[in-house]
């Protein structure tokens, strides 16, 4: 029995071939499939238009052919657990039905297959053999990428595109060479794939005209590339470094359908905005765009969601603790409360004076942090309306933006209930920032995720967290 299918569609400024793709996708295939679109960052309105269909898509900046097909692998192998996977460019479509059961078979019986259109076949016909079927596929050493199948077991040992490839060139080649490597998708060559013989089908697809974004510059690049990489280990990864893991999670993470907040609520003006932190930079993106909040206790050292909590249901004892302070970074981490502080000691470079330091001025600290909670207990009388905001990230120097998908989630209805505790009168509501898939039915409770990649400028993510104000039609009545 044949096992589960996908089908992906890889797009860059196509919008309306990509919809008759789509179309013919859905029209002409016979056997249920999940369905996803990899869209490259497209500028002619592709988004909007996917999303008004309600048509899956991962998109984000443009990052070139190997990263958007990865893009679309990743999701219908990892996400969709598909077994058959068949991703097409935007410019091929089915044209006849029952298109794919010929896919399917060929990759069960061969791990990855690619397509020979009919203009191929009559211009530039090198084919050794075969009748372009599952049973007997053509053999040829040409590569085209129009549509190709990859079965999740040979990608299992393959893996994804190589991402040092830049925009376009070479990089299904080289992919095709890495499955030859491993026994799929042709006659087996391990020491030269490059002089392979790899499997295609005929029939059951057509070939649209469009507009080609291949440059010669950057096609002689990746030739180069090819040549350096050939001889690397068989198996690559979606990405080379941690900050491009974390832009690719970030995207895929943002394609599940994450909740967003509803833009109708009861309370869009506040008396005062309080930010409950996150890293070193949300209470600063908070008091950016209301100018003044409530207070700016928050700002001052990093909590971990249950610190946070803690702080509140024990009346902020702890918050100075100095038990076991050590040297984190430029900063300074307690052992007992995990809590971090950073402001006016990450200009001392010895983590021992940087705890003498804290030490010694700690009663002016003190000072300074009870007048804080002062201004916070203000703000929060039982008159006022009261908007706290909690990101996500509660470490230092931590460069994703968004919770990932499957670790922990915080415990959002105990921190609603120590806040209740501290001001029991108090009209309040509490915007979780970037906590991607978390959602509780309580209307005190709202949840927003930023649109941008983990990893982005600090401009612009002060721009997303602007939007996302303007987008919940948020504002300040009082700004003290």
């Amino acid at each position: 029995m044949a096992g589960k299918l996908g089908i992906g569609i890889i797009t860059y400024n196509r919008k309306d071939i990509l919809l008759e793709t789509i179309q013919n996708i859905f029209r002409f295939t016979k056997v249920p499939f999940d369905f996803v679109v990899a869209d490259d960052g497209s500028s002619d309105g592709t988004q909007k238009t996917l999303k008004e269909m309600r048509i899956t898509c991962v998109t984000g900046d443009n990052r070139g052919i190997a990263w958007n097909r990865n893009r679309a692998i990743w999701f219908l192998k990892n996400e969709r657990k598909c077994d058959n996977i068949i991703i097409f460019e935007d410019d091929c479509k089915p044209v006849e039905f029952g298109w794919e059961q010929q896919w399917i078979d060929a990759l069960e019986s061969f791990g990855h297959i690619n397509y020979m259109p009919e203009i191929t076949i009559e211009i530039d016909n090198d084919i050794s053999s075969g009748s372009g079927t599952a049973v007997d596929p053509y053999i040829a050493p040409m590569h085209q990428a129009l549509c190709v199948g990859y079965h999740a077991k040979a990608l299992d040992y393959v893996g994804f595109l190589d991402v040092r490839f830049k925009k376009y060139g070479e990089e299904h080649v080289e992919h095709t060479h890495r499955f030859l490597r491993a026994g799929y998708g042709g006659l087996p060559q391990y020491l030269t794939p490059e002089r392979g013989q790899v499997y295609y089908l005929r029939g059951g697809l057509s070939v649209m005209p469009s507009e080609s974004h291949g440059d010669h510059e950057i096609a002689s690049y990746n030739q180069r590339v090819h040549e350096e990489i050939k001889k690397d280990p068989i198996y690559r990864s979606p990405w080379r470094t941690d900050e491009q893991m974390f832009l690719f999670r970030e995207e895929i993470n943002s394609s599940l359908n994450r909740p967003s907040a509803n833009n109708e609520f009861e309370h869009k003006e506040f008396d005062s905005i309080i930010s409950l932190g996150g890293d070193h930079r949300s209470s600063l993106f908070v008091e950016n765009f209301f100018h003044k909040t409530g207070s700016d206790l928050f700002g001052q050292f990093i909590t971990p969601f249950h610190t946070l909590i803690s702080l509140f249901e024990t009346n902020f004892e702890h918050l100075l603790s100095t038990v076991c302070l050590y040297g984190y970074y430029d900063a300074l981490r307690c052992r007992e409360t995990l809590l971090i502080y950073h402001k006016k000691i990450n200009n001392i470079a010895e983590p021992a004076e940087r705890v003498g330091n804290f030490v010694s001025n700690i009663d002016d600290t003190r000072k300074n942090y009870h007048s804080l909670i002062e201004k916070m207990d203000s703000a929060c009388d039982g008159s006022k309306k009261v908007l706290f905001v909690r990101d996500w990230r509660d470490s230092y120097l931590y460069a994703g933006s968004h919770r990932p998908e499957g670790s922990n989630t915080a415990d959002f209805q105990r921190l609603i209930k120590a806040i209740s505790a501290r001001y029991p009168n108090l009209d309040f509501k509490v915007l979780f920032v970037n906590f991607g898939s978390s959602a509780k039915a309580d209307p005190r409770m709202l949840f927003y995720n930023t649109d941008v990649p983990d990893i982005c400028e600090v401009e612009r993510e002060q721009e997303a967290w602007n939007q996302m104000f303007r987008n919940l039609n948020i504002s300040c009545r009082i700004q003290d």
